[in-house]
């Protein structure tokens, strides 16, 4: 299993994840940021598929839902093989119920939290970990069109779609540091091929 996510700089400065760099075993887990959400009309083969970047599209079925909408929604869901959390919604979307098939298009990024530190809180909760080696980082500068700057704050995306980046924007680096700017953001790859079976803790500091 091959994957791209996002991982947003925020991370650093809160302690949830260490600074990572390549080579490194990591046990993540992971969360899935819609641009469109939709019910399956009919039974479609199950499928996550990179479109690119940290992009994908996929078709599923819900394994659990967790919390009430509008607020504190939590749908847990399984496509092909990868298991992912969606914890923000597009507007329209439809309310998910456990066996529901599913399909949408967004981004994949690394869990926010919310799935890690409220472990024990699940009823039954799936495994959502992943034994994984990261093999790449690229770090994104957030172009200035999208930063908002007075004389006394800044303001702007944590991250950004691949179509709002350029590959003038992108630096492939080793590791995760400081000198790669505040608005900025990383595309990391990892790999299951070569990780084998050492145990690994998980990467998210709790």
């Amino acid at each position: 299993m091959q994957l791209t996510a996002i991982f947003e700089t925020w991370h650093l400065g809160d302690g949830n994840y260490p600074p990572l760099h390549n080579g490194q075993l990591v046990n993540l887990s992971f969360e899935f940021s819609p641009y469109s959400l939709s019910k399956s009309t009919k039974p479609k083969p199950s499928k996550f598929e990179q479109v690119k970047d940290a992009e994908y599209s996929f078709a599923g079925t819900v394994l659990k839902v967790y919390g009430k909408p509008p607020k504190g929604k939590l749908v847990v869901v399984q496509a092909e093989d990868f298991r992912f959390y969606i914890n923000s919604f597009p507007t329209h979307s439809p309310v998910l119920k456990e066996g529901d098939r599913c399909e949408g298009f967004g981004r994949l990024l690394l869990d926010h939290y919310i799935w890690v530190e409220s472990l024990s809180s699940y009823k039954d909760p799936p495994d959502l970990f992943y034994s994984l080696r990261l093999t790449g980082i690229r770090a994104v500068k957030i172009p200035d069109a999208f930063i908002s700057r007075t004389a006394n704050a800044q303001a702007g995306p944590a991250s950004l779609g691949q179509d709002d980046y350029s590959n003038d924007d992108i630096q492939e680096v080793e590791r995760m540091e400081a000198s790669h700017g505040d608005w900025s953001f990383y595309l990391v790859t990892f790999d299951d091929s070569d990780v084998g079976s050492v145990k690994i803790p998980r990467t998210f500091h709790t």
